[in-house]
């Protein structure tokens, strides 16, 4: 479901034709699909709005009215020209306890990428360094596909129950061999080594700090997974992005039609040069239909001239393509996972 119109600047006069004051774009940088708490300060009647966070106050301008006071959370639709921002309408109180685990863990989310280079590149971390490929999108390849698959299996989530099956002896690797291909278990037998070690002490709560960063951002979703799952909610995973990749990052919501054999995919991709690209993923058995949505134009026309090309590759894949669209809006319809308001009902529009 979309929200409300935004109310975007355009030549002195907003989309609604009223006589307006351009506002200058704030010196305030937000990253594409970061989400952050803001308490509204002030809101003026013409719709101009003072608000702070992390202890810089910015202005917005929006076409709803905002309770004084009161904190909100906002995901960030568009970084520039202008800043495009979506606010649950109430607070975080539309959000189930899942919700509330994908917001707090979104920080840690977009630091992923940085603190994990920094960690793989301490000495005698060769096994980290050898995953990193796997952990990070380095840019396109033939086997994307079995990429993403490997990156999942190896990503920490399941770490827990690759343990519980070798203890029940059904696997034929033993725990290390086991560990150096899990993310979770690599963490925690550094944690451990470098907590023994005798690196200087500096260094050491350094590496200690990028190791709970990590692991924290790890077991979040494993929380969350596991409590979506077992409510319906669908499950949920990000793709962090490599320095050269083009992909800034990008975040998977899962869930399971009524019928068996049906499951629906959205997919939300921030790229460097192409924006955001959003994507909704239908599967049923081997036939897929996919729909893609973006705010800019030109990226609209080079997804539609090479859709011939995209159904090609998905038809590699063993695959039946049954529908692929591509649309250009102004106003993408951003999803919000673990809501209680579907498909993002009653979410409102701010641009800086």
């Amino acid at each position: 479901m979309k929200g409300l119109p935004i109310n975007r600047l355009q030549g002195g006069r907003s989309v609604h034709g009223k006589a307006s004051v351009q506002i200058s774009p704030r010196k305030i940088q937000f990253i594409p699909g970061q989400i952050f708490q803001g308490k509204v300060i002030h809101q003026k009647a013409n719709g101009s709005l003072l608000v702070t966070t992390g202890g810089k106050t910015f202005e917005a301008r929006t076409a709803v009215s905002l309770a004084e006071g009161k904190s909100y959370s906002f995901l960030v639709r568009k970084g520039a020209p202008w800043i495009e921002l979506k606010v649950m309408g109430n607070g975080d109180s539309g959000l189930v306890p899942a919700g509330k685990k994908w917001i707090s863990g979104q920080k840690n989310r977009l630091l992923f990428g940085r603190l994990l280079g920094e960690l793989a590149s301490s000495q005698g971390l060769k096994n980290l360094k050898n995953l990193l490929p796997v952990l990070l999108y380095q840019g396109p390849a033939q086997a994307d596909a079995l990429w993403l698959s490997r990156n999942v299996l190896s990503s920490g989530i399941f770490w827990e129950n690759k343990v519980f099956r070798y203890l029940l002896g059904r696997v034929d690797d033993p725990v290390t061999a086991v560990r150096e291909n899990d993310f979770k278990g690599m963490l925690l037998f550094l944690k451990q080594e470098i907590d023994g070690s005798s690196l200087p002490e500096p260094e050491r709560l350094v590496q200690m700090g990028r190791i709970d960063h990590l692991l924290l951002l790890l077991e979040n979703h494993q929380e969350l997974n596991l409590e979506a799952l077992r409510n319906g909610w669908g499950w949920y995973w990000f793709l962090p992005g490599g320095d050269q990749s083009g992909l800034l990052h990008g975040e998977l919501f899962g869930r399971k039609g009524e019928e068996d054999d049906f499951h629906h995919v959205h997919m939300d991709l921030f790229f460097s040069r192409l924006g955001g690209i959003h994507a909704d993923c239908a599967l049923r058995k081997r036939s897929v239909g996919l729909s893609l949505q973006v705010t800019d134009e030109s990226v609209g026309r080079f997804l539609e001239k090479n859709i011939a090309l995209l159904k090609k590759a998905i038809e590699k894949r063993g695959l039946s393509v049954t529908r692929i669209t591509c649309e250009t809006t102004k106003e993408a319809n951003v999803f919000y996972p673990f809501s209680r308001e579907e498909g993002g009902k009653g979410l409102m529009d701010v641009v800086i």
